[in-house]
């Protein structure tokens, strides 16, 4: 089977955009089923296809940030390809580091404050036209414009979030997406005890020129086992760990679009600068059954950590089957990228770029450990931990 047989595309006319977001939304929660449906087998969007541009990264990178002594990095709250070099974002130094291709120091701006370009919570970076975006939501509420240089060049506010954990994904046109996630218990009338929850995610798109929210939709968030314990004074705790192979809400951002998604199925929205849904589409991935080896190794590595709460972990749910897929991104390189749900037990992973059409143009190998922050023609960007636990940015070229 093709893919294209298998890629439904729904565009959705303005006038019925509203109410097609409204029952794509009702179906978020429905549970997948993994037995069979009559319908011919789907195509594994992961495969590799006849003629494909399969690719694999180098056995170990061509370039180390932070490991030297002259440019050490504090905490690392994001990184993108810039130009030839890389943009970094530092939350311990308040700053923005721009860096050759060579890795080294062409320039850095910021500084903790509240004034024009200072920052008290450097939470995000992303690219922009010929700049960048940084954000400090959850501080300052707003969002940083630099030029090709890295220099000031304005701010916009993005909005109230009270007392949430906020983050930009990524700038496209004259918006960019705000990803807003739920902090602590979230709903305090909850019984005491164990039990399932999904924290929402709400997603906003704001215009840079003059910060209005244009869009604003919630996803359900990350499936969690929770545990609430309340005591004689009506004082509450909690605790809560990730169901095993649960799903969760992601989200990315391309030169010109916005995506929201459910890694519970591949059906991907997309949204233009103006807020508007443009198209749904949807995929026939195959699911994987969960093995009850898989299963006892993630619960037995969560043991492990002395710090979790053995009380919690005793019932903790898993799924049945592996999500569609884990993650997307939208890379340098002009593709949005989505990463395969690799099974505890595997090495490697495989990500997939995909043009605007939806054509599958290239297919990357890569290690499973690997946090990767950016993909660009010919190089991939990882934050990454030293041997004293300090901060790394990598680059690893990209192979045949």
């Amino acid at each position: 089977m093709r893919l294209r047989d298998a890629l439904q595309v729904t565009p959705l006319k303005p006038l019925l955009a509203v109410s097609c977001l409204v029952l794509y939304a009702a179906c978020l929660d429905e549970p997948s089923d993994p037995g069979a449906t009559g319908r011919p087998a789907a195509v594994d969007l992961f495969s590799a296809w006849p003629g494909d541009e399969s690719f694999r990264i180098a056995a170990g990178p061509s370039l180390v940030v932070g490991s030297d002594e002259s440019l050490p990095l504090g905490r690392v709250s994001g990184a993108v390809f810039f130009g030839d070099g890389i943009a970094i974002a530092d939350v311990m130094s308040y700053e923005v580091l721009i860096l050759d291709a060579a890795g080294r120091l062409l320039s850095r701006h910021g500084r903790k404050g509240e004034g024009p370009g200072d920052y008290m919570n450097l939470a995000a970076i992303a690219r922009h036209a010929d700049g960048l975006v940084t954000s400090d939501a959850s501080f300052l509420m707003r969002a940083t414009r630099l030029d090709a240089s890295g220099r000031y060049i304005g701010d916009t506010k993005l909005g109230p979030i009270g007392a949430q954990m906020s983050r930009i994904v990524g700038a496209f046109g004259n918006s960019v997406l705000l990803e807003i996630s739920e902090m602590g218990w979230w709903d305090n009338r909850l019984p005491a005890g164990p039990m399932e929850i999904r924290r929402p995610v709400t997603y906003r798109i704001v215009r840079l020129s003059d910060g209005e929210i244009v869009f604003e939709g919630t996803r359900p968030g990350e499936e969690q086992w929770a545990l609430r314990e309340v005591n004689d004074a009506g004082n509450s705790a909690s605790s809560w760990e990730p169901v095993i192979f649960g799903r969760t809400a992601v989200s990315a951002v391309t030169d010109r679009y916005a995506y929201l998604a459910d890694t519970d199925s591949i059906t991907i929205t997309r949204y233009d600068e103006a807020g508007t849904p443009v198209e749904v589409v949807s995929f026939e991935q195959p699911r994987e059954s969960a093995e009850a080896d898989w299963v006892r190794f993630v619960s037995d590595t969560l043991r492990a950590n002395e710090f979790r709460s053995e009380r919690l972990l005793e019932d903790l749910p898993a799924r049945p089957t592996l999500p569609a897929f884990s993650a997307m991104m939208g890379g340098a390189d002009g593709l949005l990228w989505i990463r395969e749900y690799p099974n505890p037990l595997q090495d490697q992973v495989v990500w997939v770029g995909f043009s605007e059409a939806w054509e599958r143009k290239k297919r990357i190998t890569m290690p499973v450990r690997l946090n990767v922050l950016d993909i660009s023609e010919d190089r991939v960007l990882v934050q990454a931990k030293g041997a004293h636990d300090e901060n790394l940015i990598e680059v690893y070229p990209i192979e045949r």
